[in-house]
């Protein structure tokens, strides 16, 4: 008798053994390891909240959607190859703005891009359930699907963000001419490093050039520089892709969208918008009741031993207070 109590409390305890053993495996050990290897891919700079998240929750795509969705893996389809193997579907951006191909985009199509691409930033830092800054958006970064509509590629840079900091101190990564002042001289990285960013793209979609073309004449080879002087003679429609002139385009929207460029890249970080007030401005939802001031660009020319040079207003770059910052913009009445 004493034998069967005895294996019967044996296999209620290795059961119970099992049972525990399986949620471990199960739940408990995927997370662990997902902690991980975020944690060593963020130098342990991963905000809390990244783990308060379901990380169960990916999407994963079977083969035959995946073999749908790019017409049977056809080669015209193939945008690249990386370390993880090709890209495939519509091209990036920057063979349109840059003219590597011969594909005209009027100023509806340019526009719809504009906002997705600012609605995406939204999403990455004020919607999700983890702030997201990307650190390198770029024309080559933002994919397009076959009815231009834009997304949002390549987060190898990108980094998760503390809800409790104001920015992160980190080492620069990123591509020159996209880069903030206070992030690739002071490594202080937040949301409006991508905010930035958006602003030299925007202009790039404008304009349907590099941010840096070298073989220009000197003042036009950066684009924000030579941006703001056409502002400051009252020419800056002179900015606007020559083709888009001619096919005609919605002056009122491009001028606000090159406005809320200048806005993007004021050198302090605090005087930039939000990514919700910019889609706001685009959208023409509420109205700018900020004049931007010279924005911050990268003057190469003034280049010493290796060293690079901001040219900006005469104020300092540490951000200012609260109080300077960017007004918020007013419904219009």
């Amino acid at each position: 008798m004493q034998g069967l109590f005895f294996f019967l409390g044996a296999s209620v305890v290795l059961l119970i053994l099992l049972i525990v053993l399986f949620i471990f495996w199960k739940f408990i050990k995927p997370r662990e390891i997902m902690m991980k290897l975020v944690l060593r891919k963020n130098k342990g700079e991963v905000s809390k909240d990244f783990f308060s998240c379901n990380l169960r929750t990916i999407i994963y795509f079977d083969f035959q959607t995946l073999k749908k969705a790019t017409k049977d893996f056809h080669p015209g389809n193939l945008l690249g190859r990386g370390g993880f193997g090709p890209v495939y579907q519509n091209r990036s951006l920057d063979f349109i703005v840059y003219g590597k191909t011969e594909q005209f985009l009027n100023w509806n199509t340019r526009f719809q891009i504009i906002i997705g691409i600012a609605r995406g930033l939204q999403y990455l830092h004020e919607d999700s359930h983890v702030r997201i800054v990307h650190r390198d958006i770029k024309a080559s970064n933002i994919l397009l699907d076959e009815k231009f509509q834009p997304r949002i590629g390549d987060f190898g840079l990108a980094r998760f963000f503390p809800e409790d900091q104001a920015y992160l101190s980190t080492t620069f990564a990123g591509t020159l001419g996209y880069t903030a002042p206070e992030y690739a001289i002071r490594g202080e990285l937040s949301e409006k490093a991508d905010i930035y960013s958006f602003g030299v793209l925007l202009l790039e979609i404008i304009s349907c050039r590099k941010n840096t073309d070298l073989t220009l004449p000197s003042e036009m080879q950066y684009l924000p520089e030579y941006a703001w002087k056409l502002h400051e003679r009252s020419k800056v429609i002179d900015l606007v892709d020559p083709r888009m002139r001619e096919n005609g385009f919605e002056n009122e929207e491009v001028m606000q969208a090159i406005n809320v460029a200048f806005l993007c890249l004021q050198p302090h970080a605090n005087r930039r918008p939000r990514m919700s007030e910019v889609v706001a401005m685009l959208t023409c939802k509420v109205e700018m009741v900020e004049i931007p001031i010279r924005p911050a660009f990268l003057d190469r020319r003034r280049k010493r031993d290796e060293t690079l040079s901001w040219d900006t207003i005469s104020e300092p770059f540490p951000s200012p207070p609260c109080s300077e910052s960017l007004s918020l913009p007013q419904q219009p009445n």
